[in-house]
């Protein structure tokens, strides 16, 4: 590298470090501030060592405060948003600038000028400009402020500007005795301080808890000002015709205006949005009030200025004021407090809290008087996080809000609702027993019946209600709802979506005991499967099956797959129920085949072992120790199992391919999956979700209709098989052959038998009046894996 290109690059890295520390396009101005405050400086020191001179005291500063008020308004000129508080403050500056220079020419030559001079008018718009500029940057500091904290603000204020009038207007009384015109001059003076000071102490006390250093310096400046106009009125008295009166009313505004146009240019520092806001402070109005006492105080013993006596009255009526609305705000905050507390704010129901305080209240009443019996109903839902994964969290929201209408509406007046966290509620039936209670239960078993709409689709939920008593189950609130816990764990595993608490169950931890339960029934083989006939509807022929998996319980029946799988993953038994069920599967297939029935046989494998690397060696396997060819069998994925792990579910499939196992997309239409996704995949066959079925033959919703009609001809031109599911009518049956449909499959066609008792005929007779009944009372649902 050479030498130039050495240096260049030094200085192209030095130039970013000086831009690092803030030396950017403004490092001019902030030089000409770091000049202008040296000037200034040695203005003070000139002045205090009893120099004086046209020259500097009126040509030098009226230039001095010019050159600080364009910068000032410079600084409006080159922002994008918030440009005209510098503005109008620049331009209440450059007005006193011009009429410090106007007085300068008219006192060319130790020139007397008017009382009522030419520069009075300049310097008097100045207050105006000024107030108008410092409103504008409270607002745009505080505009979400509340009143109490606006209060505060002009409590203090008045506070300070009665304690400056108690002065300043005895003052100006005094020393007029001349026209109307000088006297009005002489008296505008002090009301503008007064005023300004009155805007600036309110605003340190509104803005406090926020970064306030731009205002506290254009606080400095106004104080400088106060502090100038004070000797300046007080000027022919000793003290304000003192060394110390002349120099700071000649320093006073040339050090106002450097400092407020300096603030303008100061850089805001972000504030930390995981710190708490702080609270206004009550220093300053306190100290206001005190003042205003002691105005009155006095004033009570020796003359006091009339406006000071009218602002120290007005700032205790404020107090007043103030005191009665903190105490009316204390208590809307009581309550509003008190209600968040005990309220879930998704659902608006009572939450966790709320749901104890209830159940503690009966038992304490129970204690000591018999007040009767109460029913507690604990709610679980099923397939939420599901919707959750496919849908977003926003979507789960929806549905929750939807859900705790539906429960309340199950209920009757008097009884409670309240969500107890992620998807559980809980439901409180005052005086109920267990009919009652199973009553209730059903009522909100029917109530989810129905589809949650979410646009652009719907979907279905279940839920498992356990019921526990009081008295009778439990003597206190943890107690009844752990009874009623474990009755929820006892629907989720049985054939009704609600159990009533049986003291047997809970023995041996519940859902532990259930979790060994089912690796021993893995262990021992206890696991069955049932197969499902799937129609060909071109030729009108069983010739597949689907393998539905089956948990024969001792106790509890047979338990379908989507209790139980969610169980199984949480213990980590999928990978063994997978090897079970494709074991059987496959040994089935090859009886039948055996037996002259050339049948293939469908598998739902999860998302957990689908991802598994040795899953298609497992298959092959299988299918090689059995002599069933590989096209015999289709492996179903999960539409969510795709979205989730694309990339790596594109290469099992492949590998599944290239060894002639056909893979079929279940629940097709449940998610989001992306057309890209699918005319990647190495799939043949797409299985409609079940929730695009259900009401295809009314015709209620036209909208699913079009929608079959689109995926059965997407699905072909992509020359896939199109499998259609959850068909329980002819009609349903007919609308989808007439769609060109290829495979159905549903309770219409045959419900899930074991295989000695599977007919392999379709039967002609027409669908049953009443609705075959599924597990769970009829209820269509979402079904990860060997579902049915």
């Amino acid at each position: 590298m050479s030498a130039s290109a050495s240096q260049s690059g030094c200085s192209r890295a030095g130039l970013l470090d000086l831009r690092r520390l803030g030396y950017d396009r403004t490092s001019k101005l902030w030089l000409a501030y770091l000049a202008m405050g040296i000037l200034l400086l040695a203005y003070l020191g000139w002045l205090i060592s009893g120099n004086s001179s046209t020259l500097i005291n009126g040509w030098g500063v009226s230039a001095f405060e010019v050159a600080g008020s364009a910068m000032c308004i410079a600084n409006g000129l080159r922002r994008r948003t918030a440009r005209w508080v510098p503005i109008i403050l620049g331009a209440a500056l450059m007005a006193w600038a011009f009429g410090h220079l106007t007085e300068t020419i008219e006192t060319l030559g130790g020139a007397t000028p008017p009382e009522a001079a030419a520069y009075d008018a300049f310097q008097l718009s100045f207050y105006p400009l000024a107030y108008v500029a410092l409103v504008l940057y409270l607002r745009g500091e505080v505009r979400r402020l509340a009143t109490l904290n606006w209060l505060d603000g002009i409590v203090a204020g008045l506070g300070a500007t009665a304690l400056c009038a108690a002065f300043a207007f005895h003052a100006v009384a005094s020393l007029t005795g001349k026209t109307v015109l000088v006297t009005s001059i002489n008296l505008a003076y002090p009301v503008g301080d007064v005023l300004l000071l009155l805007l600036v102490v309110g605003g340190i006390t509104v803005l406090s808890g926020r970064d306030k250093a731009p205002w506290l310096v254009i606080a400095s400046g106004i104080a400088l000002v106060v502090v100038g106009d004070t000797f300046n009125l007080f000027q022919s008295s000793s003290w304000g015709s003192s060394r110390v009166g002349l120099v700071l009313n000649d320093v006073a505004w040339p050090g106002a205006i450097y400092l407020m146009s300096r603030a303008m240019w100061m850089q805001r520092v972000r504030s930390d949005p995981r710190a708490l806001q702080k609270p206004t402070g009550f220093l300053l109005p306190g100290l206001a009030a005190a003042c205003g006492l002691a105005i009155l105080f006095v004033g009570t013993f020796k003359g006091v200025d009339g406006v000071a006596i009218g602002l120290a009255t007005a700032t205790l009526v404020l107090v007043g004021v103030r005191t009665a609305l903190s105490v009316r705000a204390l208590r809307r905050l009581t309550r509003e407090r008190q209600r968040l507390s005990v309220t879930d704010h998704l659902t608006g129901l009572g939450n966790r809290r709320y749901l104890f305080d209830v159940l503690d209240g009966f038992f304490a009443e129970q204690a000591s008087v018999q007040q009767g019996n109460l029913a507690f109903l604990f709610i679980d839902l099923e397939h939420f996080k599901q919707i959750n994964d496919s849908f977003g969290h926003p979507a789960g929201d929806e549905i929750l809000r939807q859900l705790a209408a539906r429960l309340a509406g199950a209920l009757e007046p008097g009884d409670v609702v309240a969500r107890i966290g992620g998807d559980e509620f809980g439901a409180v039936l005052i005086n109920a027993d267990a009919e009652h209670a199973t009553r209730v239960a059903e009522r909100i078993s029917a109530g989810l019946e129905q589809p949650f709409e979410l646009e652009p689709v719907r979907a279905r939920l279940g839920a498992n209600i356990g019921i526990a008593l009081a008295p009778t189950h439990a003597s206190d609130s943890a107690g009844l709802v752990s009874c009623a816990d474990v009755a929820m764990y006892r629907a989720k595993f049985g054939a009704s979506p609600y159990a009533l608490y049986e003291q047997g169950f809970s023995e041996g931890g519940g859902r532990l005991r259930l979790a060994e339960e089912l690796r021993g029934a893995i262990d021992a083989g206890d696991l069955v499967l049932h197969y499902q006939p799937q129609l060909d509807l071109r030729t009108q022929e069983i010739s597949a099956v689907e393998a539905l998996l089956r948990w024969p319980h001792p106790t509890l029946g047979l338990i379908p797959p989507i209790k139980f799988l969610p169980l199984a993953e949480e213990a980590g038994l999928m990978g063994a129920i997978t090897r079970l069920v494709l074991a059987r599967a496959i040994a089935q297939c090859a009886a039948w085949r055996t037996a002259g029935k050339d049948m293939s046989v469908s598998v739902n494998v999860s998302a957990t072992d689908l991802l598994d690397p040795c899953l298609t060696d497992m298959i092959a396997g299988l299918l090689e120790q059995h002599g069933v060819p590989a096209g015999c069998l289709v492996i179903e994925i999960t539409e969510t199992s795709v979205i989730t792990e694309f990339e790596r579910t594109k290469a099992v499939v492949r590998d599944l391919r290239d060894h002639e196992i056909s893979v079929s997309i279940d629940d097709f239409g449940a998610g989001f999956t992306s057309l890209a996704y699918l005319s990647s995949l190495a799939v043949e066959e797409l299985k409609l979700d079940r929730a695009l079925i259900t009401q295809l033959a009314s015709g209620e919703r036209r909208a699913d209709m079009e929608l079959v009609r689109g995926t059965i001809a997407l699905g072909h031109a992509l020359s896939l098989r199109v499998v259609a599911e959850g068909i329980e009518d002819r009609a349903t049956l007919e609308v989808l052959r007439e769609l060109g449909c290829d495979v159905a499959q549903g309770y219409f066609i045959g419900k899930p038998q074991p295989a000695h008792e599977l007919a392999f005929a379709p039967s002609p007779a027409p669908a049953p009046a009443a609705r075959v009944a599924s597990p769970r009372g009829g209820r269509s649902s979402r079904q990860l894996a060997w579902s049915n």
